[in-house]
Order: structure tokens, then C-alpha cells, then sequence
């Protein structure tokens, strides 16, 4: 006879959970995916100066822009991270770079204009003020060898009209600009073959992988990395190349020239008085003094008017002419102590392109650009006001704050 609790008799269905089941079926939980870290070009925005020249309160922007520059972006009712840090090279340019890992530099595109304002209105500098910011280029490029010349044209001004719908058919990746690696057109004379170097999106790296299938054969890619003269290496520290091209195999301090990277530098006295037996301090103390691995004086190798460092060109300071270029920032400006100590032994340099990039000058030069995609220029967030609202750092306290 059924009971009063089940008067239909229908059997109650156990539950086939257990205890033993529990931490199967938590573990089964699909775990929320962590932000991705984005590289630092990424995370980079800059405003050059209108005539490139160095600005003697460099040091004075670095440290106090970087609240301005939040009370701009709180004004706007910017829901962005208001964190940055601002570096200002010998050319005047002014870099900020968001300090949060994963948030890029793209959406703050809207609030570039009031914030070159307040810059220029905080630091007046007559008539070579700085222009709006402008998000600092993180393509990659990528060398594509034994390419056949008698498909390509001879003028890199017609665009290579081929090989950019080749390598998107051949990889579904759009490039953003080619050039040849050998600019010298009487040099690929009597050539049948040459290298071309491509410059894609961060993401479509592992998309081009190593090779590729152009014109019915396979061709070889690998990384591309541009120097000149005055590249310093952040491997050995000497001018010319960059670290992946680097011949050395071993790491080299730059702040007493051993063999050691800069975050293994320790004083070797156990007393030191400036503690540098527990962190990297250049020249501490007696004990741990700074040796410069170029010239060999009592410096780091970071020192910029060290003799060994090569001669920059000389700015020119008269009247702009009206096709100046402001080339952005190079990587090493905004690199901190950190990076330095993060630095990984350079691989071994490559057959083929050890010799040929190490000569290359700047990407921005010889580029020739091949529809690439606009960047983002909308964010979450208001657009930014003409003016900021709400009081700024007093310009009595800090001699370089303008009202």
C-alpha cells in the first residue's frame, strides 16, 4: 500500500551524487581564463614634439606627469585603468605606458587629444610644442626568403601587389607593409631571388610559423630585427645589434661587466652600506665598484655620454620643413630595471639574416605601407572634454605645473 507522502507510489529517485563524486565534478568546473599579458608595445602611446629637442625637465615629467595625465582621464569619466608611466627620450618625445599587464594602449585613442593639451599646458615650451599622442607601432617583421624576383616588381612603390593576396591566401593573414630586406635595387641586379620583409599583427605570428607556400614552392620565414649604429644590445651591452642577434652566449652585467645578469649582481661584501649583497646596485660601495664593459671606466655601460657610445646625429633646431617625420620610440626607452633583470641568453644568430639585419636601419624606413587595418579609436567611456575640471597638482608646489 502506498504511503501518505507518495500517494502516486512512485519510487523517490536517489541522488547519484556522492561524496567521492564531489571533487570530480568540481574539478569537471571549466576555470575562468585569466586576462592575457600584453607586451609592453602594446601598452605604449606617445606624443613627439612638433621640432624634435631635448627638454631640460625631462626628469621632472617623468615623475609628475603620470598623476596629471590620471586627472585628465578622471575628468573625462574614463572607466580605463588611470595608472601610466611616463618616459621622456633626448628627442622631447613623451611615452606613457599603461602599468597594467593586460590593458592595451587602444582604447585610450579618445582621450588623446586632451591629454596633449594638458601636457603642453603644464610644460609649456613655446614654439615646438608636442603633438596629440599616437599609439606607439608593435608590428612584427618577418623576413619570407627566395622569393622570385621575376614576380615581383622592381619598384617598391607599386605596393607588391602579388604577394600580399599570396600570403593571405596561402596563411589567412593580411600583412601591413613590405619591403625588400636589400634596398639597393643594383644589387638585386642579375638575381633571381631575394628576401622581403613583411610586417604583420603580434597575433599572426605563429599563424605565418616558418615557412611558406609562395608561387608553387616553399618559402622560409623567420624573425627580422632591426639596428643600427646606435642599438645597444641588452645582452652584452655593446652598439650594433640587438639581442637575439647577439654573438655572445653568455650574459653580460652592464653594471660591473662580469658575466652575469643584470639581476644576479651582488656586492661582494657582506656589509655593504648600501645593501647592494642583497640587490643590484651599481657602485655601492669600494668593495663593488661600476665597471663599463665598452670603455672600461668606473661607469655602468647605461651611461650615455660614456666615449664608446656612438655619436647621435645632431637635432636640428631651426624652423621645421613641412615633411618632418617624428619616429616613435624605440622599445629600450620605456624599459625599467625589471626588464633588464628578466633578460634571457640571446639564441645563436641565424645563417641568413645575422649579417643582413644587424645593417638594417630603423622598419620605419624604406616601409611601404599595404592597406593596414585602422587601429581602434573607440573605448568605453565618454569622449574627453575640451577642458579638464577638476583641480590639478598646485603649480606653486611644483615648479613645473602651469595653471
Amino acid at each position: 500500500m502506498a504511503s501518505s507522502s507518495n500517494p502516486k507510489g512512485n519510487k523517490k529517485k536517489k541522488n547519484s551524487t556522492t561524496a567521492s563524486k564531489v571533487p570530480a565534478a568540481v574539478n569537471s568546473v571549466p576555470a575562468l581564463q585569466k586576462p592575457k599579458l600584453l607586451p609592453t608595445a602594446e601598452r605604449r602611446f606617445y606624443a613627439p614634439r612638433s621640432r624634435p629637442t631635448e627638454h631640460p625637465e625631462a626628469s621632472l615629467i617623468d615623475a609628475t606627469f603620470p598623476d596629471i595625465a590620471a586627472h585628465v582621464l578622471r575628468d573625462a569619466k574614463c572607466t580605463l585603468p588611470l595608472a601610466v608611466t611616463a618616459k621622456v627620450n633626448d628627442r622631447g618625445s613623451v611615452t606613457l605606458l599603461v602599468s597594467h599587464p593586460t590593458a592595451p594602449a587602444a582604447p585610450f585613442a579618445p582621450y588623446f587629444d586632451a591629454l596633449a593639451a594638458q601636457l603642453n599646458r603644464s610644460f609649456p615650451v613655446g614654439d615646438s610644442p608636442w603633438l596629440p599622442f599616437r599609439l606607439a607601432p608593435n608590428e612584427v617583421q618577418l623576413a619570407i626568403h627566395s622569393l622570385p624576383l621575376a614576380f615581383l616588381p622592381g619598384n617598391p612603390e607599386e605596393h607588391f601587389p602579388s604577394l600580399p593576396d599570396s600570403i593571405y591566401n596561402s596563411k589567412k593573414v593580411q600583412i601591413l607593409a613590405a619591403r625588400f630586406l636589400n634596398p639597393n635595387p643594383e644589387s638585386r641586379a642579375g638575381k633571381m631571388a631575394t628576401s622581403v620583409i613583411v610586417s604583420v599583427n603580434p597575433g599572426d605570428v605563429p599563424t605565418m610559423g616558418t615557412s611558406i607556400r609562395l608561387f608553387s614552392r616553399s618559402r622560409t620565414i623567420e624573425r627580422a630585427y632591426s639596428s643600427n649604429r646606435y642599438t645597444q644590445c641588452r645582452n652584452c651591452w655593446g652598439f650594433g645589434h640587438v639581442a637575439p642577434r647577439c654573438p655572445a652566449t653568455d650574459p653580460v652585467c652592464p653594471l660591473c661587466s662580469l658575466n652575469h645578469s643584470c639581476s644576479n649582481h651582488r656586492c661582494p661584501n657582506p656589509t655593504c652600506s648600501s645593501s647592494g649583497n642583497l640587490k643590484a646596485t651599481p657602485g655601492c660601495c669600494s668593495s663593488s665598484p661600476s665597471r663599463c664593459v665598452n670603455c672600461g671606466a668606473e661607469h655602468t655601460a647605461l651611461l650615455k655620454d660614456c666615449p664608446s657610445c656612438p655619436a647621435p646625429p645632431t637635432l636640428s633646431r631651426s624652423a621645421p620643413s613641412p615633411k618632418v617625420l617624428h619616429p616613435p620610440p624605440t622599445g629600450d626607452e620605456m624599459d625599467t630595471a625589471t626588464d633588464n633583470e628578466n633578460l634571457s641568453p640571446a639564441p645563436s644568430p641565424t645563417r641568413t639574416l645575422r649579417s643582413a639585419c644587424e645593417a638594417e636601419t630603423p622598419r620605419a624606413r624604406r616601409m611601404t605601407m599595404i592597406q593596414a587595418p585602422p587601429r581602434p579609436t573607440h573605448s568605453a567611456g565618454a569622449p574627453p572634454p575640451a577642458e579638464a575640471t577638476s583641480p590639478l597638482p598646485d603649480p606653486r608646489q611644483n615648479p613645473g605645473l602651469a595653471p
